[in-house]
């Protein structure tokens, strides 16, 4: 057998023991937790101090205990103040397969909930591959769920805006959408 299968078979022998010794601490919590106040004979006290303790003495059964509700009626469950999910994009402009002007002046996109500046991203680029866009992509100020970025004149033809944004949740999203700008 070669080092590494020696290796895996090693591995294998130990997580097989591990998992064994996982059960039986498990069996064993069981057993105490099912064993719990249930004594096949009453339960006894011992007397003087000794070395050999003896079972002299019958304790009487235990005195019984009233349970109580709060005295506060419960509370109705409340909702988080914030639902965390990923973001997603619930309009765009120009539309997905959309027809734009070629005096645009901008792309934009909204989520449907705001998102963090760290990673938000709206680049456009041209059927041919080339960046269009002036690299000016922001968050607005008074909606954190928009973003846009500036174009110049565009050539007619088809345009893909690609955008990246971190949700709340800190999940990255991404995805792109095509539009084509007519004279």
């Amino acid at each position: 057998m070669t080092k590494s299968g020696q290796a895996r078979f090693s591995r294998r022998k130990s997580l097989s023991w591990m998992s064994v010794d996982r059960h039986a601490r498990l069996l064993s919590l069981a057993g105490v937790i099912l064993s719990v106040g249930a004594t096949p004979e009453p339960a006894t006290a011992y007397g003087a101090v000794s070395d050999s303790p003896r079972r002299d003495q019958q304790l009487g059964p235990a005195p019984a205990m009233e349970l109580t509700a709060p005295s506060h009626p419960p509370r109705e469950p409340q909702r988080p103040a914030i639902i965390l999910a990923h973001a997603i994009v619930v309009r765009t402009s120009p539309a997905q397969g959309g027809v734009g002007a070629e005096d645009i002046g901008k792309v934009e996109v909204w989520y449907d909930a705001g998102i963090r500046d760290a990673f938000a991203a709206l680049a456009v680029v041209s059927a041919s591959g080339e960046r269009v866009d002036k690299r000016d992509a922001a968050i607005d100020s008074a909606d954190p769920s928009h973003v846009s970025v500036s174009v110049n004149r565009l050539t007619p033809g088809k345009y893909t805006a690609r955008y990246r944004a971190l949700s709340a949740d800190g999940h990255l999203v991404s995805g792109a959408w095509e539009f084509e700008v007519r004279p």
